[in-house]
């Protein structure tokens, strides 16, 4: 995730102060963490989900046969607060679907971790965001991918735009923090301007960007090619800097494209010095994509994955092995390669690129089109601008 607010600001934001508990411009627990695989860890509570969206990467629908019961999702929950891990983040299908998940929340807050929902907010009416409050929820996240029609026809169901906007409302009015999730494609590219105006009006503290991943239901021929991205990039650059030096609440972040940490660095330095040796120090920690190193995904039946995409690839499961033994002491060549990455990336771009330590490609999105030491094919960055020409 790369923290652009943060880049052009120069100051920590809401998302740092609630993976490191911090406002240090670089948190000594970031600093920490980039030594050791202690990850930010992504728990798909259950399969069940009462949208039907078009990119889900876990083709959530109805519920499974073999999920993790209240039992075992509490030994989980255990093993990770002894790994100190920085934030659980809840996710589906839909969490809020799952009948225990109150009661799960208030375990994992009463053994010290920091507890966010990925959630698509239309069943968060007044009631659940006074109980999600009173639970002391950390973060909601809560998914819009475009203008209502857009919107709708993403997840499958007439009124879900405004469902989820009132679940984001009722998140805010009883004191949670909150913002939206967007993946960008072309089916909603030209609407993140004013996705974005609707979060400044309501003062909504976090929009972030992800980009396509080919992964579960996601069709990769809706992404936007590299003109697109390296245009929509650029708009968004200038639009950290309009709501930083307006002084407006709304912060925003990109994620699953580590290419974004170097643009945005590459454009700092056209305009100030010493803010962008800041940012190439924040993202030297940070290490581009952290799949399988300070990224972890748990699906609703234990099974490890590198992160919440990767359900292809399975590196353990917890009803076998803790989650901490086969995240600590990794045996899965894969799990053990990527924490090396930099050792095996080739390819013209990436291999050859000068910032390949602080960013090195998305290598789930590489491996989808045939090489998963190789391009990303989501870099959008000039061959000039890594070293190449």
């Amino acid at each position: 995730m790369i923290g652009l607010s943060k880049m052009v600001g120069g100051e920590i934001t809401v998302s740092e102060r609630l993976t490191y508990g911090s406002r240090e411009k670089i948190p000594k627990k970031l600093v920490e963490a980039s030594k050791k695989p202690i990850p930010v860890t992504v728990w798909n509570t259950t399969a069940r989900c009462n949208l039907k969206c078009v990119h889900c990467y876990a083709d959530a629908g109805a519920k499974k046969k073999g999920e993790l019961t209240t039992d075992e999702a509490n030994e989980f929950i255990d093993d990770l607060a002894e790994m100190k891990v920085p934030v659980l983040l809840l996710s589906g299908g839909e969490p809020l679907m799952r009948e225990d998940i109150f009661e799960l929340i208030e375990y994992a807050k009463s053994k010290g971790l920091y507890v966010s929902l990925s959630t698509n907010g239309t069943l968060i009416n007044d009631v659940v965001a006074e109980r999600l409050a009173e639970l002391k929820v950390d973060y909601v996240g809560i998914s819009i991918d475009g203008l209502p029609d857009t919107n709708d026809r993403f997840r499958g169901l007439k009124g879900a735009f405004d469902n989820a906007l009132n679940g984001i409302l009722n998140a805010k009015e009883a004191g949670l923090l909150t913002g939206i999730r967007f993946t960008v494609t072309k089916l909603n590219l030209k609407e993140v301007p004013e996705v974005i105006d609707i979060l400044v009006e309501h003062e909504i503290p976090r929009f972030c960007l992800y980009h396509l991943v080919p992964s579960g239901r996601a069709d990769f021929e809706i992404d936007i090619d590299f003109k697109e991205r390296r245009n929509l990039m650029e708009w968004l650059f200038e639009k950290a800097i309009e709501l930083r030096d307006s002084k407006e609440k709304t912060e925003l972040l990109t994620t699953d494209n580590p290419a974004d940490g170097v643009f945005f660095y590459l454009k700092l330095k056209e305009m100030d010095e010493s803010l962008a040796e800041d940012a190439l120090r924040f993202l030297r920690y940070r290490g581009g994509d952290s799949s399988g190193f300070r990224i972890a995904d748990v699906d609703m039946f234990g099974n490890v994955h590198p992160n919440q995409f990767w359900f292809d690839h399975t590196v353990g499961n917890i009803r076998e092995r803790r989650f901490s033994d086969i995240w600590l002491n990794p045996e899965d060549d894969l799990l053990i390669k990527l924490r090396k990455k930099t050792e095996y990336i080739r390819g013209k771009k990436c291999g050859g690129c000068k910032f390949k330590s602080v960013c090195g490609g998305f290598r789930l999105r590489a491996m989808r089109f045939g090489d998963l030491w190789g391009d990303d094919p989501s870099c959008y960055l000039y061959e000039e601008e890594i070293g190449l020409a």
